[in-house]
């Protein structure tokens, strides 16, 4: 099972999103709307792998963050709709910060591989890609927002951590 270090974002973002993700699923199309698990939210991996270790916490300071256009991953099973995150200095500080404080990450979550984004949509079919931008872009802009916590998922126990907190 997949592990991962996470930040998620304040109030105003996080509903942003999941407006995004009912609009898709409104439509009959895949959404992370669907999936009820309490740790269901919008969010940003940092690290992920299989054996991913955190050997400390590493430094962490509330950020502004900004969400871009929409991107699409290629996959098998259809396309992953995602959002990509504007990379300021201060969230590649983080992701650095994260990525010497970890082991075990996948290569495509390293420094110089990782592609900032929220998951919308998993197996997309490509041929509703169209709708499923078309609805996006109905909603008009997101807002800015800010990235408050920073968890650690443990996909074998399917528990979250608050990495902020005691």
């Amino acid at each position: 099972m997949v592990h991962s270090v996470d930040v998620t974002f304040d109030d105003e973002l996080d509903a942003a999103v999941r407006t995004r993700w009912r609009a898709l699923a409104d439509l009959g199309l895949p959404s992370l709307a669907s999936h009820q698990g309490a740790s269901n939210r919008p969010h940003v991996t940092l690290a992920a792998g299989t054996t991913l270790d955190l050997a400390a916490r590493p430094d962490f300071a509330p950020i502004v963050v900004r969400l871009g256009a929409p991107v699409l991953f290629a996959r098998r099973s259809g396309a992953v709709l995602a959002l990509g995150v504007v990379p300021s200095t201060e969230l590649l500080h983080l992701h650095r910060g994260v990525a010497d404080a970890v082991t075990g990450a996948f290569d495509h979550t390293e420094p110089r591989s990782w592609t900032p984004h929220v998951t919308l949509s998993r197996r997309l079919p490509w041929e509703r890609t169209g709708a499923a931008l078309e609805a996006l872009a109905s909603l008009g802009p997101l807002p800015d927002g800010r990235i408050l916590g920073l968890r650690f998922w443990n996909g074998d126990t399917r528990t979250v951590t608050d990495l902020l907190g005691p």
